[in-house]
């Protein structure tokens, strides 16, 4: 190892935890062309080759596999060194990638990221929200908060938080339909609800009870325009907590009767475990979901538990 550029470690790290060149060379901020190159280098200081190119990405080779632990604790080591002779507060830096779900990412993560801000300033975060599944490509992202549990290999998941769905509903829309006592009631009314054949999530094979009542009269991916449309009085609609418990234009309609209860996962990539600014954002993001477990799981209060007043 004698002879081996430290540099251009970096760079076989960088291809090692993102997969594809582009993806590398856009959190490094440098061309694709220099990360292949300086991977060149380094295979050649080695005389062997690194890394097999598949179109899933790039995937290391059996020597690259023998390389990875070095490598990881040679970046380690420096980073410690710059921070030593620096002499400042060592802080992770770099890009972190969330995808979310929209609800989610919109309203519970976004406003959480403040104080990981003030703790580290250096890291940037990219938020992606999406209503589709994930295709847990390489890549993709860095940490993935999803309502689906992969069952894969190449991934670590924890659970995050679970959250409640219920059933609200605009005042004025409550005034001017049926009583609503019990489920079978929900026969006479409008139902504001999910494009199922756009859009695969379990609360949907949770709530067949429901919609096999209620007319539904408009669907969407998006989870903010469902929201929308009840506040709006265009019907019911069985929405996140996190989102509709404490909008006043909504009210609650049968919550001691219906309610879904999901969780939340956390999935990183297991190349990116022991990466110091993945684990800065996976520790904020465990944080959030602490703090935010009463809108996430409000109490069914007295007055809620009876039927709706008309």
């Amino acid at each position: 190892m004698n002879n081996v550029n430290l540099e251009d470690l970096r760079y076989f790290l960088a291809l090692t935890r993102y997969g594809r060149l582009t993806v590398a060379a856009e959190r490094l901020g440098v061309e694709h062309t220099t990360i292949r190159r300086r991977v060149a280098a380094l295979e050649k200081q080695l005389a062997s080759r690194l890394f097999d190119k598949s179109p899933q990405g790039w995937t290391l080779t059996s020597t690259g596999q023998r390389l990875l632990p070095y490598a990881r604790r040679i970046e380690a080591e420096a980073d410690a060194a710059h921070a030593v002779i620096t002499d400042s507060q060592h802080s992770p830096q770099g890009t972190v990638r969330i995808v979310a779900t929209d609800g989610f990412g919109g309203s519970v993560i976004a406003p959480g990221l403040a104080r990981l801000r003030r703790r580290h300033p250096a890291l940037e975060v990219e938020l992606v929200t999406t209503s589709s599944l994930l295709s847990y490509g390489v890549g993709e992202f860095d940490i993935a908060v999803t309502i689906h549990r992969p069952e894969r290999s190449g991934f670590q998941m924890t659970h995050l938080c679970d959250y409640d769905l219920r059933l609200y509903g605009t005042q004025q829309y409550l005034d001017e339909h049926a009583t609503i006592r019990t489920v079978r009631d929900l026969a006479d009314h409008d139902l504001v609800w999910f494009v199922e054949s756009l859009l695969d999530l379990p609360e949907l094979q949770s709530a067949e009870e429901i919609t096999s009542k209620a007319n539904i009269v408009f669907r969407t991916t998006n989870l903010f325009a469902q929201l929308e449309a009840a506040a709006n009085g265009v019907g019911l609609g069985l929405l996140p907590c996190f989102l509709a418990h404490h909008d006043s234009r909504l009210q609650p309609v049968l919550h001691g009767e219906v309610r879904a209860r999901r969780s939340f996962w956390m999935i990183v990539p297991t190349r990116l475990m022991n990466t110091e600014r993945v684990n800065a954002v996976c520790a904020r993001l465990t944080e959030i979901a602490k703090d935010d477990r009463l809108r996430l799981l409000p109490p069914v209060a007295p007055g809620e538990e009876a039927a709706a007043s008309l």
